[in-house]
């Protein structure tokens, strides 16, 4: 299963959340968080998880999570509501 959890920052505040990221990259140690290249400010991250408990878990982490996540909050277009995750599942068997 994948995690993929989606956000803009917004442009005014881009380099503070960068350099925040930055010092705070544990946070993204089990993602993969990338920016799009036609939308800067459009960032996704890519979480694995083995299971729909675990997927669960991790959504409800970044959403309500540590207070390090909160963090960034007033970064992102719209706040908390901001955040779009959804959980993928494998259409392939084996």
């Amino acid at each position: 299963m994948i995690i993929f959890c989606e956000y803009t920052i917004l442009d005014t505040y881009r380099s503070d959340f960068l350099a925040w990221a930055d010092r705070n990259a544990d946070l993204w140690r089990r993602a993969e968080w990338l920016e799009s290249t036609d939308q800067p400010g459009v960032f996704v991250e890519i979480w694995r998880a083995g299971d729909e408990a675990e997927a669960s878990r991790i959504k409800k982490e970044r959403r309500e999570g540590r207070s390090k996540w909160r963090e960034m909050d007033s970064w992102v277009r719209g706040g908390q509501e901001g955040y779009k995750l959804w959980t993928f599942a494998s259409l392939r068997k084996g």
